[in-house]
């Protein structure tokens, strides 16, 4: 099968495939479908397969555990890691799913292995939010979790061969008000720009953001201020319309040894360790363990030629990554 021409894919393979050109590592596609780019990276002898940033070094065994976020959040727990309160979606045991949301709400539902922000509710406080959260991650898959709401600062660690290789701050959706326009039509105007720019970091309008902004304390009719930056979304995620900034260079040092042990024990090469950390009560909690983490801007780059230094350690960047910074203390 011929190459596919990068214009066909995200950024989330072209970051990689493009990286591995510059350093005359052969590029093979075995599928060129968007959503599901299989290709290989070959040179000396060498071909590791990929899915995005998920290689065939990566066991189906361990990715299955690590993907899974129920599994991956029993094995946390049973190794001593700090991790939320959880709770399987069950519909043969009400009671315990209801008593669950009672001494946690509001709680976060959500499906069990997607990603991006998908099917995820957050706030929910009553029954009815909960059966209406669940019909909206069983879109996505059957198997839901509910999960306390955690506070705290939302940090990804990457590390490749058990070493940092960036960090980043996600921060929620905002707009800025202009004194005329609604938050609904500033979304609008907000999602019209993205679209031109990264059409993956746009603001969902849906029930999911209109109970959002409820919980926040808005009506999609109110006008802010000239200025005044007002959070829509509940959630983090940079598929939802969230902001990235890079912090490599201020990651806590327990937060670091955390994800040290987790990449080493799994044996993972590539691995991204969401954390949130609260300033106030330094709680610092995993959340979640991605071993086929998107590699994009704004710290693709640096990942993508860390990821080729440990996969092909005797080719050379034919170019130099971008070494700008956002520094932020947690």
């Amino acid at each position: 099968m011929p190459n596919s021409p990068d214009s066909a894919l995200t950024p989330y393979t072209t970051t990689l495939t493009q990286a591995a050109r510059r350093r005359n590592i052969r590029v093979r596609f075995l599928n060129t479908d968007p959503d599901l780019p299989i290709f290989e990276l070959s040179r000396g002898g060498r071909t590791v397969r990929c899915f995005n940033a998920l290689t065939d070094q990566v066991g189906a065994a361990t990715f299955h555990l690590v993907n899974n976020k129920r599994a991956c959040h029993t094995w946390l727990a049973r190794h001593a890691y700090p991790v939320p309160a959880q709770c399987p979606f069950d519909d043969t045991r009400k009671d315990t799913v209801l008593a669950f949301l009672r001494d946690h709400a509001p709680v976060v539902v959500k499906p069990c292995m997607q990603w991006g922000g998908r099917g995820i509710s957050m706030g929910v406080r009553t029954p009815e939010e909960l059966h209406a959260a669940v019909l909206f991650a069983r879109r996505y898959e059957p198997d839901v979790i509910l999960e306390e709401t955690v506070p705290g600062d939302d940090l990804r660690v990457i590390l490749v061969g058990g070493e940092l290789a960036a960090a980043i701050r996600r921060s929620p959706a905002r707009v800025t008000g202009d004194g005329v326009r609604t938050i609904r039509q500033l979304i609008t105007r907000h999602n019209a720009r993205r679209r031109k720019e990264d059409p993956s970091n746009v603001i969902p309008w849906n029930a999911e953001t209109r109970h959002n902004l409820t919980e926040l304390g808005h009506s999609p009719d109110d006008v802010p201020a000239k200025g005044v930056a007002v959070r829509v979304r509940l959630t983090n995620n940079y598929h939802t319309g969230g902001t990235v900034e890079v912090v490599t260079d201020s990651v806590p040092p327990k937060a670091l040894g955390i994800a040290r042990r987790i990449a080493n024990t799994l044996g993972l090469p590539l691995v991204g360790v969401d954390f949130l950390i609260d300033r106030a009560t330094r709680r610092m909690t995993v959340i979640e363990v991605s071993p086929d983490l998107a590699i994009s801007p704004p710290e693709g780059e640096t990942v993508a030629e860390r990821f080729l230094d440990h996969l092909f350690p005797d080719t050379e960047r034919n170019q130099p990554c971008s070494s700008a910074r956002t520094v932020t203390s947690f």
